[in-house]
């Protein structure tokens, strides 16, 4: 008998097309400031006109975030208004998305990630 053991997966960002770029305009609900990924989720719209809905941003590590500086766990808070630069998914119709920066609109501060510093950084 062979013994089974839970797979801790890691998954790549292979399913957001980080050649398409687009702009969620909404509030914070929610910043999970998890391992191996942190999550944002958010009330807002792509286009102005629609109806707001809730997305939900997958990003970096907490270690990784709060390196690039500005990030920690309370850097943005539920009622924040922002503008957050997302790369969608390739395929589907789920409000999910790869965040690669967020403004918080009432003071301007940008928080960006490695994944943005990254895709500069590739040969297209």
């Amino acid at each position: 008998m062979v013994p089974i053991h839970p797979l801790n997966a890691h998954h790549a960002m292979v399913m957001y097309d980080r050649l398409r770029s687009m702009t969620l305009t909404g509030t914070v609900v929610e910043l999970q400031w998890t391992n191996p990924h942190v999550f944002l989720l958010v009330n807002g719209t792509i286009n102005e006109g629609d109806q707001q809905a809730i997305w939900r941003l997958e990003t970096s590590s907490p270690t990784n975030l709060m390196r690039l500086g500005g990030w920690s766990a309370t850097a943005l808070k539920p009622g924040d208004r922002v503008s957050i630069a997302i790369n969608p998914l390739r395929e589907g119709h789920e409000k999910s998305a790869r965040l690669t920066k967020v403004t918080l609109l009432d003071t301007g501060q940008e928080l960006g990630t490695a994944y943005l510093d990254l895709d500069l950084q590739r040969p297209r």
